[in-house]
């Protein structure tokens, strides 16, 4: 599940001199995605500050609860296929989403805390539970993940909406104070591992060209 490597004690020190301003430049652009979301389009990008986070995570955080945890801010970039179905159910396509989160924590062992406990155990205790959006989380199944510079963990989240089944491959990566996510959703019960960690792997390279550009 999880991957630990000596990171470069200088690269930490630049990370760690991130201005909230420069996430937007972490979270990828769509020339910047694998060539299989050419046809993709942006649906949404925005910063993440505690406030929209708390609204838009599972229940039970709120902004301070975020702010306590470390948390700082993100930013938020998410990319569906062409909209030319009138119901998901419809949908041609298998892959409907690809997106990538950036995070500021305000330590390294704040973003260790935050990918064992809240995102690997939120999603372990919300199972059986349905959200805001409709969305009824089934099952999660933890997948084995290598390949990313420091602490890394992976999931397959499988959702139930509309009478549709969606699975979402999601990998949550640290660099230092900085905490990486990439995801890509899919119709069926299905693990998308080697597609999810290229989009990884694009953002961790782009986090890192973005640091040491500011620093």
């Amino acid at each position: 599940m999880t991957k630990a490597n000596q990171g470069s004690s200088g690269l930490l020190e630049v990370i760690r001199g991130v201005p909230p301003e420069e996430l937007q430049w972490m979270a990828l652009a769509k020339a910047d995605l694998p060539d299989t979301f050419s046809s993709f389009e942006l649906l949404r990008e925005s910063e993440l500050d505690n406030e929209d986070m708390a609204k838009h995570g599972f229940q039970g955080h709120t902004a301070e609860s975020l702010r306590e945890m470390g948390r700082i801010t993100g930013y938020v970039r998410e990319f569906v296929v062409p909209q030319g179905a009138p119901t998901l159910k419809d949908e041609p396509a298998e892959l409907v989403m690809a997106a990538t989160v950036v995070h500021l924590f305000e330590n390294e062992e704040q973003v260790k805390w935050w990918i064992d406990e809240v995102f690997v155990r939120d999603f372990s205790e919300h199972v059986g539970h349905e959200g805001e959006n409709g969305q009824r989380l089934t099952g999660i199944e933890q997948i084995e993940i290598d390949g990313f510079h420091d602490y890394s963990a992976a999931l397959l989240a499988v959702h139930e909406v509309q009478d549709n089944t969606l699975a979402s491959t999601v990998i949550d990566f640290r660099i230092g104070c900085l905490l990486g996510v990439a995801y890509v959703v899919a119709k069926g019960d299905v693990t998308l591992k080697d597609l999810a960690q290229d989009l990884g792997q694009r953002l961790e390279r782009q986090m890192v060209r973005v640091a040491l550009g500011s620093a």
